[in-house]
């Protein structure tokens, strides 16, 4: 397999050479970095941790998941096992969470080294690790598997990468995009398009046909198993309610959240000028103007699993997670963009306005870091506070509470399934949980069980 240039193939050799062997740990400790920060700050378990802690602590696996991971059998066993062996301290957590994350950026390099210019790669890669569209992934520990199913799905396109594709390693690579879409479905379209181009590249066109084939066949199997298992399915009254969502996401307040119109017309302006040359005869198209479409293709390959079922995509906060696999492409679609820079007479000039335009993108994760640390915070506070309350009804409820403060789309706890876990996990009640709900309805309680609380400060008051 060769290396896509402007004039034409180039050995996959010579575009490696010169490639500094320094820039994997590099990009790893970038990628695992906003992690490690929100370690240092004091970030720690939310939402649905609380849950995945009570079930390690006080229910079998079978008893905990049994029905509620059928559509990701690997997420629920990862999360299970994590908290039975690591406890409720969030720094090794959240370690765990900053290794995949740096592990996923360097595989991600090392597929982007088999198929693209040099420069194109590092320049992608280093987006990669600057978007701050998907802080989730970055400080919710819940996400952990999430990010596995990114990395299992780019070392299968990994293995699969090699010239003369055998049949081993075709398996191999099946294998482990089925595993990756048991971890999370987002694996499915990338995964699958991804594997059929790389076998109709690299295999024989005696045997290609029927590899595509059994991959599809494999891979639409676990993907339907996925979608009709999926308890979100009917979240959504449509499919495709929440898609529009994709463009501020990548294009617009999720990327760039003080520039969202200029960042905008900036990305339309590429992607015209880069689908004009690869359409019109006219023009002749460069190697970056093809990544940019093939960039933004990865984009929606990469959300379409997520269309499909409906999930609420968002520009920060708990669902930006719906950007994981789509990132590849939006990644891929900046760092061809900034490698037309290049064509600029000085070459000092593109690398600084290069330099700029990645940091611009590195920015808003400060507030995704902060957005994390202070939820956690209030929600530390929070449970301190419960310790003033009854003991009867701490451990044993029925009691209800005001919401916590929303800080970017990140609060501590979102509903009873959260809350109810965090009290069994901090007054040892074991199973069945105390009986709490965090009321979310901006109309007025429909359901309120016992007494209702808000926090004020550092106490509860009754309401």
């Amino acid at each position: 397999m060769t290396a896509i240039t402007a004039r034409g193939p180039l050995p996959r050799a010579v575009d490696r050479q010169g490639v500094s062997r320094w820039f994997e740990p590099v990009v790893g400790l970038l990628a695992a970095a906003p992690t490690l920060a929100g370690a240092a700050m004091g970030a720690g378990l939310a939402v649905d941790d609380w849950a995945f802690a009570a079930h390690s602590r006080y229910e079998s696996f079978l008893h905990a998941y049994g029905t509620q991971t059928r559509s990701r059998p690997i997420e629920g066993l990862w999360g299970w096992a994590e908290f039975k062996l690591l406890g409720t301290h969030p720094v090794p957590h959240l370690l765990v969470l900053a290794a995949v994350n740096a592990i996923a950026a360097v595989l991600f390099f090392r597929l982007l080294q088999r198929w693209v210019p040099r420069r194109v790669a590092v320049l992608t890669t280093l987006v990669w690790v600057a978007l701050a569209n998907r802080g989730s992934t970055h400080f919710w520990l819940t996400n952990s598997p999430h990010v596995f199913s990114l990395v299992l799905m780019l070392a299968a396109l990994l293995v699969a990468s090699h010239e003369h594709l055998s049949a081993k390693r075709f398996a191999v690579a099946l294998t482990l995009l089925v595993l990756a879409t048991f971890a999370y479905e987002g694996a499915l379209g990338l995964g699958a398009v991804g594997l059929v181009v790389i076998i109709w590249h690299e295999r024989p066109s005696a045997g290609r046909v029927r590899l595509c084939v059994i991959a599809l066949a494999v891979l639409g199997t676990a993907g339907i198993w996925t979608l009709v298992t999926s308890p979100k399915l009917n979240e959504s009254p449509t499919p495709f309610r929440n898609a529009s969502r994709l463009i501020s996401g990548h294009f617009g307040v999720g990327v760039m959240p003080r520039w969202p119109l200029v960042l905008g017309a900036i990305a339309l302006l590429v992607a015209a000028w880069s689908l004009a040359t690869v359409v019109l005869p006219s023009f002749k198209a460069g190697t970056e103007e093809r990544l940019v479409l093939v960039g933004l293709v990865a984009i929606v390959l990469g959300a379409l699993p997520f269309i499909a079922g409906g999930f609420p995509f968002a520009t920060d906060g708990l669902f930006d997670r719906g950007h994981l696999f789509a990132d590849l492409g939006t990644s891929l679609f900046y760092g061809a963009a900034l490698a037309m820079l290049w064509r600029l007479p000085s070459a000092a000039v593109a690398t600084g306005l290069a330099a700029v335009a990645l940091v611009a993108l590195a920015v808003p994760g400060v507030s995704d870091v902060n957005n994390w640390v202070n939820a956690q915070r209030d929600g530390r506070r929070f449970l301190a506070a419960i310790d003033e309350l009854p003991a009867d009804l701490r451990t044993k409820g029925p009691i209800t509470f005001l919401p916590l403060p929303n800080h970017g789309g990140v609060s501590e706890f979102v509903s009873g399934y959260d809350i109810s876990a965090a009290l069994a996990v901090r007054y040892h009640t074991g199973w069945p949980y105390p009986r709490a709900q965090m009321e979310l309805s901006e109309t007025g309680f429909t359901h309120v069980e016992g007494p209702i609380y808000e926090l004020v400060g550092r106490h509860l008051v009754r309401r």
